[in-house]
This record gives C-alpha cells, structure tokens and sequence, in this order.
C-alpha cells in the first residue's frame, strides 16, 4: 500500500481536531507527538498533557526527558511513523514536515517550529505552538523571562569563547551568543554567524573563560579537534572553561534560560 492510500486509511480512524495551528480556539488535541528533540524541548515547558509520543532521540544522552517521557513511542518526520502513532498533532522542528504534513489529513493538527537564535524567537515559537494546542503561552513566557530579569550582571563583563566539540563557534545573530550576553559576558567572536575555528585563530583569543558544549555528551567524529588533538586541548587548558549540557540546547529552545542561567552562575565564581 502506498504512502497516500496509507495516509487515507489512517485518516479515517484519527479524531478530528482543528488542522490550523493558529486557530482561534482550537480544540484540545488527545494525542500529541513531537519528532525532534526541539519539539520535545517546547512541550515540556508548556506541561502539555496527553503526550503520546516523543522523538527518535528522546531516550539519548541529549534528552531531557522523564522515566515516563521515555516509555513513551518516539516518532520521526516520517508520514508512515507519524500516521501510525494516530495523533491528533504534530510538533515538528526547524526544517522538518514539508513532506510528511501533505499526507497526515483533515484530523491532525500541525505546528512547525521556526528555526531561531535568540530568546525573542523562543518566545515567539512558544506562542505558536501553545496556540496549535489551544492553551496560552502566556505563563510560560513570563516565567522564562522573570527567570532572565532575576540574573545579576557582571561589572566588567568577562570575555567569553564558546567553542562546540566540532570547534565551531558563533558570533552575534547566533543563540550561543545570546546566552553569552544574557548571562552578562562579552563574546569574544565578533563575526556574525556560526564558523568553524582553527587553531591559528584560537592562538590569538584570550577569554577569561572558555564556553563548551557537546565535549562531555556529543557524538565523536573526525571534525572533534577539540577533543582529538592535543594543541586545542592545550589551549583549552590554559582557561577556566564551563560544559553547557547538549541537552539544554538541540536548538534555541526554552533550555537557553537555563544555559544563561548557570553561565552567569559560573561568571560570578570566576569574578569573586
């Protein structure tokens, strides 16, 4: 049976919901599925209830995930998985859905989340996906941004590196940067974006503290010069250096707070 005729058959079963994620007032979805740990990410600071499935990597290194998150099916932007898990909607992630969306029907909702780099993006991301689920996004947004308003700032602010397992780094418009300054540090990369780093670069950086992510939970490669050769390894130690957890970062997510959070934690030990 083809991917079409599957999607029909499914669709006639599956409990219809409101198929806008920006309806007005959509219905509450029974079943509700997300296919990336991004996704995953947003469900949790919203409390949505009637979770029924997370993503393939929901029970990895990088989840955050429960015990009772992790019992739970994992799906993945496949219009076959996802018709099969008979959901009522959908949370994709950046990028994800522009296939498996056409053959998922009347009766199940859709949110695709933007990609982002700052918290402004967040916000706006949590907005829409609470919208899709028919609640409000207003508690959460609020919680996160007192949680912003409550850090102290650092007079001077500390110069920061953040370097990726892979040895890339980001600059402004990046959300590596945005934890960088919402924590009160100066990121020392100025260009805008995210950029690989080579080691005659990093010889002429002095942070007063190196940023890392992905070095203690990340998958190991041929590009994890970081972690591989012994003169990135020297620079490295020759700074105090703070691992942000993968798992608080898939993408710019609500994680980023807590990032910030315990990046301005780290901040104010090294400036005591």
């Amino acid at each position: 049976m083809d991917i079409a005729r599957k999607a029909a058959a499914f669709s006639a079963v599956c409990v219809c919901v409101s198929t806008n994620a920006a309806a007005d007032s959509p219905e509450r979805p029974e079943r509700i599925g997300s296919t990336s740990l991004c996704g995953d990410a947003y469900l949790r600071v919203l409390n949505a209830d009637n979770l029924a499935a997370l993503s393939w990597q929901s029970r990895s290194q990088l989840s955050r995930s429960s015990e009772a998150e992790k019992a739970l099916p994992q799906i993945w932007d496949d219009p076959e998985v996802i018709l099969g898990a008979r959901l009522d909607h959908v949370v994709f992630g950046p990028g994800e859905g522009h296939m498996s969306s056409k053959f998922l029907g009347a009766g199940t909702g859709v949110t695709s989340l933007t990609w982002s780099e700052d918290m402004d993006g967040v916000f706006a991301n949590l907005d829409t996906l609470a919208a899709g689920l028919g609640r409000s996004a207003k508690p959460a947004i609020y919680s996160l941004k007192q949680r912003l308003a409550a850090l102290t700032m650092p007079d001077p602010k500390p110069r920061i590196l953040y370097l990726s397992r892979s040895g890339g780094t980001g600059g402004p418009g990046t959300f590596a940067d945005a934890v960088i300054r919402a924590a009160g540090g100066e990121n020392l990369i100025t260009t805008t974006g995210w950029h690989g780093t080579e080691m005659e670069t990093l010889i002429g950086l002095k942070p007063d503290l190196i940023l890392t992510s992905y070095f203690e939970d990340g998958y190991d490669s041929v590009n994890s010069n970081p972690v591989r050769h012994q003169a990135f390894k020297d620079y490295i130690a020759d700074y105090p250096r703070f691992e942000i957890p993968g798992a608080l970062w898939p993408c710019a997510g609500p994680g980023l707070v807590e990032a910030a959070e315990r990046l301005n934690g780290r901040i104010l030990d090294l400036i005591e």
